[in-house]
Order: structure tokens, then sequence, then C-alpha cells
């Protein structure tokens, strides 16, 4: 029997077909920025790149962007500087909304993730109910729509929260894909079936896209994949708002671009006729970050729980292992 935040509302299906429609718009810069976690000093990181753009990019926020953010005044900050672009529903998004608590976090957990990563994030999710606002928030969150299609360059790209069959899938996670990453698969404990490249190919082309775009997940990789003489990509950004390598503390964000040169400060990427898919850094500050962090989520705290060590130290992936086949290391990849 499914358990809040194990559990996979049936509002959470869709088909890949479903990106296949006209784009929702069309720029030359895409940003998709996935999982800030209610970290308003990586919103503002975010934002002062786009700045340094020689032309204004879109923005999608593509869910999640709500997590950490309990106290009011910052769930309002985050709020109004996402609505300022583009978004989509994340699961946390969808669980504020939901009529009542019974999805828990509404990350639809696997198997072998601990039960206890699972009731701290339903704690944080049951706290952060409190916190969002009046009832016009709650409901333009709720209109969110679960996926978008976007024309870069000429270049249709989907961008989905999870997966391209539900909202908050985990097909996607680094440590299911194929070809293996044995340490990524060992480190989290994966067991279910592999997620093939076979698998992605036919996503992409019932989706009629050439690139995917996830978060979800936490772990950042990009994948490009091989079939009947097209490529395909696959960029799950991780997380924005926290650290997604070992000893760095940064997030990560996904830069999609016309221009085929790597950005000076991408991390990892590839160029695919013509269309550049990096890997970027939000240099967020850390130290402001952090303190946000222990006066929201004090030690004790879910929050803290979950995700202090983190905030600290990053994760044990390293950016080597998130440049997945053809994909290389770019120009300001850590040494």
């Amino acid at each position: 029997m499914a358990t809040p935040g194990r559990s996979c509302p049936v509002a959470y299906r869709y088909r890949p077909e479903d990106l296949a429609g006209p784009v929702a718009f069309a720029t030359s810069t895409l940003y998709v920025v996935g999982g800030l976690y209610g970290n308003t000093r990586a919103l503002d990181a975010v934002l002062a790149r786009a700045a340094e753009e020689p032309s204004p990019p879109e923005i999608v926020f593509n869910g999640d962007f709500h997590y950490l953010d309990v106290e009011p005044d910052r769930f309002a900050a985050i709020e109004a500087g996402v609505h300022d672009h583009h978004a989509t529903l994340g699961n946390v998004e969808y669980a504020l909304t939901a009529p009542d608590d019974t999805v828990g976090c509404g990350c639809d957990y696997p198997s072998y993730v601990a039960d206890d990563v699972v009731t701290n994030s339903n704690l944080v999710v049951a706290r952060l109910r409190g916190s969002a606002g009046p009832t016009a928030a709650r409901e333009r969150l709720a209109a969110l729509p679960r996926h978008l299609t976007v024309d870069v360059g000429g270049h249709r790209v989907g961008v989905v929260h999870g997966d391209p069959e539900s909202l908050a899938g985990w097909r996607l996670a680094l440590e299911a894909v194929d070809p293996p990453d044995h340490s990524a698969r060992t480190a989290t404990g994966f067991a279910g079936t592999a997620t093939t490249p076979e698998t992605v190919v036919d996503w992409c082309r019932r989706a009629d896209v050439t690139t995917l775009c996830c978060t979800h997940t936490g772990l950042p990789y990009i994948q490009d994949h091989v079939a009947g003489g097209r490529r395909y990509v696959v960029a799950n950004n991780g997380c924005a708002g926290l650290p997604t390598f070992r000893g760095r503390r940064f997030g990560v964000m996904t830069r999609i671009c016309a221009d085929p040169r790597p950005p000076a400060d991408g991390l990892y990427g590839v160029a695919v006729d013509g269309l550049r898919v990096d890997a970027v850094p939000v240099r967020y500050d850390h130290d402001r970050w952090h303190d946000d962090l222990l006066r929201a989520w004090p030690p004790g705290s879910p929050g803290h729980a979950g995700y202090a060590a983190r905030v600290d130290r990053g994760t044990w992936l390293t950016v080597e292992h998130a440049a997945r086949g053809d994909v290389v290391l770019g120009p300001a990849a850590p040494t």
C-alpha cells in the first residue's frame, strides 16, 4: 500500500505525446532551473547570471522551487521571483495545493530511498503548507503546467520535473539510467528496472523533442543517445539550490543555447546539431544560505537532518560522473 511520500497520484501521470504539441515559446537561450528548494540566494544568482548573457534568456523553473522556505517572507520572495518567468509544477508545489496532505511531500520515492529520508521530507512539506500564503498564491501554483515544450533556436526542447510519464518519476535519475554507473547505484542503493537508451529515445521521438530537461532526483548529469542517425540529449540539473558535487558549494542549472560555443563557466556539456546543452554552476552566497537554513531549520529539525550535511559538504558525486556518453567536461570543470 502506498504511503505518504511514496505515492503517485493519478494527477502525476501523462504521456510523452503530451509534449508533442505546440511550443510554449521560442528563445535563443534557455535556462532550466530545477530544485531551488526555497534558496533565495540561488534565485539571486540565477537572475544575476541571466543579466550577463548577450541577450536575455528565457527561464523555466521546473518545479520544487519551494521547499525549505518556511519563513513567509522567503516563501513570498521565491513566489515573486519565479512567477516573473516561466514555471512548471513540481511535486512540492503539487503537495502544497493538494486538497489534503495524504500525498506527504509528493516525491513518489522509490523503495530504495531510506524511510528516514521520506519521513523528513514529509515533515518539511507539512510545515511548509503553513507558509504557502493566501488562496490566490495556492491557486497560482495549482494552475502551473506539468511540462513545457520550448523552441530553442529551432530545436524542440521538452521540460519536465520528473520524467516523460510522471510528474515525480524517477526513471531519469542518474542511478536508474543505462549504461549503469555502478558507483551511483552503490551509493544510492538502486533497485528496480533500469532505464535503457532505447526507452529514452522512444520518449524523445514520441514527444517530438531532441532534448529532455528534468530535475527532481537530486543528482545532475547530461547524457546523449544516438539512434537512427539522430542524437538525443537528457539534461538533469539535480538541484539549483543545493550543492550537488563532492566538496563543492554551488548548485547546477541547465543552459541551452543556439550558439554552439561552450559557456566560459560550463561544467560539462555537448553540442548537437548546433544546439549547445551545458550544466552551469549556480554560485549563490553559501554563508548567507547556510545562515538562512539554520534559522529556519535548527539542529533537531527535519530540514536540518535532511539537508545540513549536503549544504556544507555536497554529495558523493563528482563532475566527471555527471558527464555521460559523448558529453565532455567544460572550461570551468573543477580539477
